[in-house]
């Protein structure tokens, strides 16, 4: 895998110090309520973290760097691409940003990244998503990264004691690399 960066922000692989970071997002209340996975375990992301190299998974840390020097960073959240479907040169993106960093533009910029990434390194055709109908911000982000809405899967996901309504998200290689000038 690559290290993607731009002038604000530095995208590598997850790495094992990245691990308590990343479950404190999973268990960040104000993250929890829009996203489909549920929290987990310390061991159980050890776990997971363990069976990347086994996976066709992508997870990639997204690290801003600091105003007055660029050489130190912090870490603000995770993006990346998963279940490849190699056959229909496919996969899903997922991303979840701190509190701390969130209306900042960090997730626009990493996304765009990770799908230019997808799209014109890894020649994918498709990329997907999906998210609660209630994420408001997720939606408008992946619509400004040029997805389009492709249908609703009603009751989908039983989350927080009720069952919620997803949102599907697609965008497609032609479209990206229009909307980029590629």
């Amino acid at each position: 895998m690559r290290i993607l960066e731009s002038n604000r922000i530095i995208i590598k692989p997850v790495e094992q110090e990245d691990l308590p970071f990343l479950l404190c997002l999973r268990w960040d209340s104000d993250i929890v309520n829009y996203l489909i996975h549920e929290p987990i375990s310390s061991k159980s992301q050890q776990t997971w973290f363990e069976s990347i190299a086994k996976s066709n998974d992508i997870p990639f840390s997204i690290f801003v760097k600091e105003p007055d020097n660029a050489h130190k960073t912090t870490i603000a959240g995770t993006v990346g691409l998963y279940n490849f479907k190699y056959r229909h040169q496919r996969a899903t993106w997922r991303l979840r940003i701190s509190s701390d960093f969130q209306g900042k533009g960090i997730g626009f910029e990493a996304t765009n990244m990770v799908l230019d990434y997808g799209f014109n390194t890894l020649n994918l055709h498709k990329i997907d998503g999906d998210a609660f109908a209630e994420n408001i911000a997720i939606l408008k982000l992946a619509k400004k990264l040029g997805f389009v809405e492709e249908g609703v899967l009603r009751s989908h996901y039983f989350h927080q004691g009720c069952f919620r309504n997803s949102i599907n998200l697609g965008l497609l290689k032609e479209d990206f690399n229009r909307n980029h000038n590629k």
